[in-house]
């Protein structure tokens, strides 16, 4: 099964519902801290918890604590849900649950889990009636036309009724093949009554449980601990008693190496042991497949009896104590205490003990990440990224919070989700939204991405070749990206693939960005106006200095005329921006409402409309590209490919 969707409502901060799409691989949420991230991962982690005990839900402390009163004398809140989660089935699915269900579930059935504030759990299988209608149609030997007709029926009893019906005519006709399959139609359809308000029989939720991925959650709290005494982990772990989230790992670590902790009190401890450091060197290897900060460090175990009280008689009480160690081989092969290295390390080889236990499960495992990998460097949590992308997305579904930005690919930008809490002391109902990190979305919630993307630039400029195309604005590179794109299909001229198109925020901040990059960068500057405006001149002086050529720099007005000062936007026939400005605001506007005049087109769609966020236009070409392009303009695509050729002639002479 995969994770599809997940429903959160009146837990902790989260008010209304919110529904939130998940990725099939990796799944991101940004925000700021407190805003409700880590309630999204820990929520789910009490429909089917993998590892940790503590997975009941507490309506007192947990539900929103300004409307328990009020809302508990309009319900009964312990039978109120909190999350839900919704996943699709795979090909093994289908045919696991053939096995133990009455019918095989038609192709689109998903799976519900759910629980509620009394801790009761839910399970499900839901699909639309008419394709449980379909499915028992086609089992039964229905022809397709009769079959059509019995999907339109208003229900299970009306459809069951029509075949019978129908059936009956057919065998006066003497149709008998037509009325043999409408006939059996009825029988085959009490199959399906699980997915027709019957629910599951017992044993069929016990198979289904079976199937239900388990969450494997992680946080700073489950490091392995330096040191730990196993005469006592080994009594609280056969009692069954409550684990301390470090111990859960120490028991990962340990069920890796195929061992207990009572196997190490016995007479063969040091086999044990031997097994143990073994396994130590396994995890070491696979955390510098992707840790580049130190290669030279090992993680050792040792095990030492200690002394830890005293008998009335006198006589010491020895328990044997596991010691987890590091060794730097860089600094003379010194040996300290795990607790005592970077935390970084810790928090990485920590992660992949704890994991190991579910790595090759048979059963599905979703990892819940929250805030990884924190206390590492920026370039380790790179790494550390890499690994989530490159090895633990591609087999299984991985969920992480993060506020770093350093633990965001903004190219993966459409896996992330940014999470706001939009409550305030006088209205707390407001709680928390969850939407895709989109360019409107609040910008101190996304502030990791968009940190991580001026990195991304950053190192790109520096460490990258070829010619740099500044522009003001994430717009400009939207609309220079999918007209490129579109007059490339046709033929005509078009961007050259050679630049990088690189927003810098706005027109004021490239005359500073020349100045400090120099010559040390090939780059063409694409800037509204005219070359009488401030900003141009300012640049053609940087040009006097040697710092750029002067050919470098072109602005939109070398390419249009007859509009006072055009931005990007006026190379678009009004026609097709208002299109664009229609599909962002849902509007209908149409070019004959607008001033009759010369002005830029934004200046005169907010003489009618008001000041409008000119990203989102570029948000719904992106969106929409096939409906834009199906009757766009000539008179667009003559003025982007003036404009491109300007810009492909900027590029040196051979």
């Amino acid at each position: 099964m995969r994770l599809k969707t997940v429903r959160i409502e009146r837990f902790r901060n989260f008010v209304d519902r919110q529904d939130i799409d998940i990725e099939d691989d990796v799944t991101c949420f940004v925000g700021k801290n407190e805003s409700g991230k880590t309630t999204i991962l820990e929520a789910l982690h009490r429909l089917n918890p993998a590892n940790l005990q503590e997975t009941k839900f507490d309506l007192t402390t947990e539900y929103p604590r300004w409307r328990l009163s009020r809302d508990r004398r309009q319900e009964d809140l312990g039978k109120f849900k909190p999350v839900e989660a919704v996943f699709e089935l795979d090909d093994r699915d289908y045919d696991a649950m053939a096995r133990f269900l009455p019918a095989r579930p038609p192709q689109g059935t998903l799976c519900t889990c759910a629980k509620s504030y009394d801790n009761t759990g839910f399970l499900g299988l839901v699909c639309p009636r008419e394709q449980v209608l379909r499915a028992a149609a086609v089992a039964a030997g229905v022809s397709d036309g009769d079959t059509e007709r019995l999907v339109q029926a208003a229900g299970r009893d009306a459809a069951a009724t029509m075949a019978r019906d129908a059936a009956r005519a057919f065998r006066d006709q003497g149709d008998t093949a037509r009325a043999k399959g409408l006939a059996t139609f009825p029988v085959v359809l009490e199959g399906y009554g699980y997915l027709l308000g019957e629910g599951l029989a017992p044993e069929a939720r016990a198979g289904l449980v079976r199937l239900l991925p388990r969450f494997f959650y992680f946080s700073e709290y489950e490091l392995l601990p330096g040191e730990r005494d196993l005469h006592l982990l080994a009594e609280k772990a056969e009692s069954g008693s409550a684990l301390e989230p470090e111990e859960e790992s120490v028991l990962a670590l340990l069920a890796y190496a195929e061992a207990k902790p009572q196997d190490f009190l016995g007479d063969n401890y040091d086999q044990r042991k031997a097994e143990l450091q073994a396994s130590a060197l396994d995890l070491t290897h696979k955390v510098f497949t992707y840790w580049t900060q130190n290669s030279d460090l090992e993680v050792d175990f040792d095990t030492e009896l200690e002394e830890v009280a005293t008998y009335p008689g006198g006589t010491p009480v020895m328990h044997r104590i596991l010691k987890v160690l590091m060794r730097d081989n860089r600094h003379g092969g010194i040996v300290t205490n795990f607790e005592t290295r970077s935390a970084g390390f810790r928090w990485f080889f920590s992660f992949l003990a704890a994991f190991s236990r579910y790595q090759d499960s048979q059963r599905s495992v979703i990892v819940l990440l929250d805030e990884p990998a924190t206390s590492l460097h920026g370039e380790a949590q790179q790494d550390f990224l890499r690994f989530i992308i490159s090895e633990l997305g591609r087999s299984q579904q991985v969920l992480y919070t993060t506020h770093s930005q350093y633990m965001v690919d903004p190219s993966r930008y459409e896996k992330l989700r940014a999470v706001e809490d939009t409550a305030t002391r006088g209205n707390p109902d407001l709680g928390v939204v969850v939407r895709s990190a989109d360019l409107s979305t609040n910008s101190e919630t996304i502030l990791p991405l968009q940190a991580a993307l001026g990195y991304s630039i950053s190192q790109h400029l520096f460490l990258g070749a070829g010619r740099n195309l500044v522009v003001e604005g994430g717009a400009e590179v939207a609309y220079l990206q999918r007209l490129s794109a579109h007059l490339e299909g046709m033929g005509l001229p078009h961007l050259d693939a050679r630049f990088r198109v690189l927003p810098v925020g706005s027109t004021a901040n490239m005359p500073p960005f020349v100045s400090v990059n120099g010559r040390r960068l090939d780059v063409t500057l694409l800037l509204d106006g005219d070359r009488s405006s401030h900003d141009a001149k300012r640049l053609l002086r940087l040009a006097d200095d040697g710092k750029i050529r002067e050919e470098e720099v072109v602005t939109v007005g070398d390419v249009t005329n007859g509009v006072p000062k055009p931005e990007l936007e006026d190379l678009f026939s009004a026609a097709d921006y208002l299109k664009l400005f229609n599909l962002a605001f849902e509007k209908r506007m149409e070019v004959d409402t607008l001033p009759k005049n010369s002005d830029r087109i934004v200046k005169r769609i907010a003489a009618v409309y008001g000041p409008f966020d000119r990203d989102r236009p570029a948000e719904a070409l992106t969106q929409h590209v096939d409906e834009f392009f199906r009757d766009v303009d000539k008179e667009t695509l003559n003025r982007f490919g003036k404009l491109f050729e300007a810009l492909n002639s900027t590029f040196p002479a051979n």
